[in-house]
């Protein structure tokens, strides 16, 4: 028999899951509560919610989502760290604050319907944010377009200094 507690959490899981664009697992053996109390002050500072959670109810929740496959990451002691804004920022908080405390460690993810192992999400982790994406993108187009206006602006200014040697040249004599 299930505890009302326990459906609670379930919907609260099935809630913050459903709504997420990432979800990032990791083992946080090791942090004390000071620890823990900070990881937690970084992510909601970037918008990420992380919670430990119990694995069965986490199991449940995402069966009851339809989420196969998640069972092997679902083992010994397990936080969520989730963002429903940017699917890259769970990892990138979490691989900053482990480059500075060496813990949590990555169990995996679950990112744009995808389950990701541990190399993933840490490669996940070193990809840039979307606003330094984006910027590349503008820049790469942008480079073509400088390029052609210094060339049309050289070949005026060519002209111009072409002119005004033949002004100075006639003016001399």
């Amino acid at each position: 028999m299930v505890r009302p507690a326990k459906k609670v959490t379930v919907e609260e899981l099935k809630e913050m899951i459903q709504d997420s664009k990432s979800i990032i697992l990791n083992d946080f053996t090791g942090l004390n509560v000071a620890d823990i109390s900070e990881l937690r002050r970084h992510c909601r500072e970037n918008g990420i919610r992380f919670r430990v959670i119990k694995n069965t109810l986490a199991k449940r929740s995402f069966g009851e989502l339809g989420i196969e496959g998640m069972d092997a990451l679902l083992e010994g002691p397990t936080a969520l760290a989730v963002s429903t804004v940017d699917e890259v920022a769970p990892a990138r908080v979490l691989r900053k604050f482990a480059d500075e405390y060496e813990l949590p460690r990555f169990k995996g993810g679950y990112v744009a319907g995808r389950i990701l192992d541990e190399k993933e999400t840490v490669r996940l982790a070193s990809l840039p944010s979307r606003e330094v994406i984006l910027a590349q993108v503008v820049g790469t187009f942008q480079a073509p377009l400088r390029g052609f206006v210094g060339v049309l602006s050289a070949s005026l200014r060519d002209l111009a200094g072409v002119l005004d040697a033949i002004r100075d040249k006639k003016g001399a004599a």
